[in-house]
Parts: C-alpha cells; sequence; structure tokens
C-alpha cells in the first residue's frame, strides 16, 4: 500500500468518525484533518474540498461493493445478483456511516451521487438480464440498505442474515 493510498483511506475513515460522532452536518475539512490527525494542508493535498471528500467517500464505498462482490465470485460460479447481494450484506460500519454523509450531501448537491447513478444503472441493467427477479431482488438489497442507513427501521442481524439468505436462495432457484 503506497503512503498516498494509505493517507486517503485514513482520511476517509476519519471522515466517517466524524459524522458517526457528530452527524452529517459537522463534517468539515477541519474537524476531518483533526480526527486523521493531519493539518489541513495535509487533508488538503489529498481532498482539495469538501465535495472532493464526499466524492472520496462515495467512490470508496462503490469500490468496495465491487471488490467484495468480485471476491464472491472468483473461483465459484454463481449468480452476478448472489455477488451483489453477500457485497452488500457484508458492509462494515464504516461504509454505513459513509452512506449517511453521502446522503445528506446529495441533497445538497444530487450531481454527487452520478458515480452511484452509473455504477446502480449498470447493476440493475446486470440484474435483469440474469434474472427475472433480478431487479426485484436487487431493490429489495437496496431498500434495506437505505431504511437502514436512515435509521428507518431497525433490524436485528439475525432478521438481516434470515432476509438476505431468503434473496440468495430466490436467486439461487431460478437459476435452477
Amino acid at each position: 500500500m503506497t503512503p498516498s493510498i494509505s493517507s486517503k483511506h485514513r482520511i476517509l475513515q476519519a471522515a466517517a468518525s466524524v459524522v458517526d460522532e457528530s452527524g452529517a452536518a459537522h463534517l468539515t475539512l477541519e474537524a476531518v484533518a483533526e480526527a486523521a490527525g493531519l493539518s489541513k494542508g495535509g487533508l488538503l493535498y489529498h481532498f482539495p474540498n469538501k465535495r472532493a471528500l464526499l466524492s472520496g467517500m462515495l467512490g470508496y464505498l462503490l469500490d468496495r461493493v465491487q471488490e467484495r462482490a468480485e471476491q464472491f465470485t472468483e473461483g465459484a460460479e454463481i449468480p452476478g445478483i448472489v455477488a451483489l447481494i453477500a457485497a452488500q450484506q457484508a458492509r462494515d460500519d464504516v461504509e454505513r456511516v459513509m452512506s449517511r454523509a453521502i446522503l445528506a450531501a446529495a441533497a445538497e448537491d444530487p450531481s454527487l451521487l452520478d458515480p452511484a447513478r452509473d455504477a446502480l444503472g449498470q447493476w440493475f441493467a446486470a440484474a435483469d438480464k440474469e434474472s427475472p427477479y433480478g431487479l426485484i431482488l436487487l431493490l429489495a438489497v437496496e431498500g434495506l440498505r437505505f431504511v437502514e442507513m436512515l435509521n428507518l427501521f431497525e433490524l436485528s442481524s439475525k432478521a438481516q442474515s434470515r432476509i438476505y439468505k431468503q434473496m440468495v436462495d430466490m436467486a439461487e432457484k431460478d437459476r435452477l
């Protein structure tokens, strides 16, 4: 891992920490620099403004989902929709917090979500081609993520696991 990648990752982790502790409204470059143990100049070297930081957070989230989906399909013959379901289920707390920050920022600047629109467009097109239930399953996964992101309804981890398993079972049955 190069120092710049490591520094960027540390900054993104610090941004998630600020959002988790103080809320998305308190995500400032100063607060992130302090949480990352950097000078503001050190932060600005990697992320020249708050928009760039938020874009970096979104890129991190999209990359992580894609990486996990690819890991799940590596050497296995599982449908892409199953890999995406598993990738979403495997999100960590940092990713959940980053999602809330990005959602809050997107309310002010909807264009921040353009990369997510592109990625989801590709995922939905692939899911639709792969399975008659692909769109429904992907919508269910994204719906669960959205409900969790907004803290609209709390499902126990056992209930979440059961729901994800049912989605995987539906996708697998469709292949038979």
